[in-house]
């Protein structure tokens, strides 16, 4: 089954009517700035040039120290980039298709296993299948653990994996820089 959002732009609320096999070809953490997305890209191309403080936390690895709360007590927050991200993900289907999905009530389990060497939890070209009853909101696919399932990097997507994920580091900081360039 595929799946055409603009069937669904005039509609404030549907649902899937079947299950849908998607591939994940971008995502995008919707909880942290892009400015703070771009400073933990760069930490990963090379760590001697992000232009952030750091402090050794027990013996541990350096802990980067991205902002001072000089308000009040800092505690109590969790730090950044923890299993805390919300995610946009970018799909597409096996007709072309493209739609945007976002994790809906809870959490994708997942995007929380962190099975790559980047900022990205997952590797891009990934597959889900989503289940018939998925919530649809003017488009979007809103996504929560029951009707969502990971499917993986399946052999026959070595190559798009491959394509999707080679100088991911590079893209993702070019995308950034211009998008907050742009938005300036």
């Amino acid at each position: 089954m595929s799946f055409d959002p603009s069937l669904y732009l005039s509609q404030a609320e549907a649902y899937t009517q079947g299950p849908i096999q998607f591939h994940i070809v971008g995502l995008t953490d919707v909880s942290h700035s892009k400015l703070s997305q771009l400073d933990r890209w760069k930490e990963y191309e090379d760590p001697n040039k992000v232009s952030v403080d750091r402090v050794n936390n027990r013996g541990t690895r350096n802990q980067i120290i991205r902002e001072v709360n000089m308000d009040g007590d800092n505690e109590n927050q969790p730090p950044a980039f923890t299993g805390q991200a919300r995610f946009k993900l970018t799909l597409r289907d096996q007709q072309n298709n493209y739609c945007f999905a976002y994790e809906y009530n809870d959490k994708l389990s997942f995007l929380r296993q962190g099975t790559t060497t980047t900022p990205l939890p997952i590797p891009l070209g990934s597959r889900i299948l989503v289940n018939k009853g998925t919530l649809i909101l003017n488009g979007v696919l809103m996504l929560n653990r029951a009707q969502c399932s990971y499917l993986g990097v399946l052999e026959e997507d070595n190559q798009l994996s491959a394509q999707l994920n080679n100088g991911i580091v590079k893209k993702y900081i070019t995308y950034l820089t211009e998008d907050l360039k742009n938005s300036k």
